[in-house]
C-alpha cells in the first residue's frame, strides 16, 4: 500500500511540474505591442449629480440634483503597451433632469498608458457646452475626467471612470455655476 500511494504522488507531483513549466513558459498574445489604436465608435452611461451654486448681491444658494443621461461619441486612440499613449472624443450626451431634457456636447483629450495589452489608465482635461435652446447661453466650462480601461478584444473595451463637466452663466445678477459629475460607463469599438 506504501508503494502505491508513493508512485501516486510521485506522479502527481511530475503532472503538476510539467503543468507549472508549460504554463510558464507559453506566450501571452502581444497583439504588435498595441493595446488598441484607431478611431472609436462608443455608448456612454454616466450617472451624473448636479450641483447649481447662485450667488446674488453676496447671498449664496446651492442645490443638488440627480439626473439620467445617455451619450455616444466619435474619438480617436492610441495606446501602445507600455508607453504614453492618448484619447480624444467629441460626445453628446441626452441629460434628463426634474426640469426635462437637454443635449450636451462634450470634447476631451487624455493621456493614456496601458500596462498590458488589456488594462490601461487616462486622465485629462474635457469642454462641456448645453446644446438646447433653452439653456444654450451657458458659458462653456473647463472639467476633467479619469479612468481606468479593459480591451475585451483589439476593437473592443469597456471603460470606467469618473467625470466632472462644468457651465456657468448670469441671468439678471444671478451668477450661476453648474457642476455635473459622477461615475462613467463607456462601450467602445475601435477601428
Amino acid at each position: 500500500m506504501k508503494t502505491k500511494i508513493t508512485v501516486l504522488l510521485a506522479t502527481v507531483l511530475v503532472a503538476s511540474t510539467s503543468f507549472a513549466q508549460n504554463t510558464l513558459t507559453a506566450k501571452m498574445p502581444t497583439n504588435d505591442g498595441i493595446s488598441s489604436k484607431g478611431f472609436r465608435i462608443g455608448v456612454v452611461k454616466p450617472m451624473l449629480e448636479a450641483d447649481y451654486k447662485l450667488s446674488y448681491q453676496g447671498q449664496h444658494l446651492e442645490i443638488e440634483e440627480n439626473l439620467e443621461a445617455l451619450g455616444f461619441s466619435l474619438g480617436y486612440a492610441s495606446l501602445p503597451v507600455q508607453e504614453l499613449g492618448w484619447t480624444t472624443n467629441a460626445t453628446y450626451m441626452d441629460i434628463k433632469s426634474e426640469g426635462g431634457s437637454v443635449g450636451l456636447a462634450r470634447i476631451d483629450g487624455n493621456l493614456a498608458y496601458a500596462f498590458t495589452s488589456i488594462i490601461n489608465v487616462k486622465g485629462g482635461l474635457n469642454v462641456s457646452k448645453f446644446t438646447s435652446r433653452e439653456i444654450s447661453k451657458y458659458d462653456a466650462g473647463i472639467g476633467f475626467q479619469g479612468g481606468v480601461g479593459v480591451q475585451i478584444t483589439k476593437n473592443f473595451g469597456l471603460d470606467l471612470g469618473y467625470t466632472q463637466m462644468n457651465q456657468s452663466d448670469s441671468v439678471n445678477g444671478v451668477k450661476v455655476n453648474l457642476k455635473e459629475s459622477g461615475v462613467e460607463i463607456g462601450l467602445n469599438g475601435t477601428f
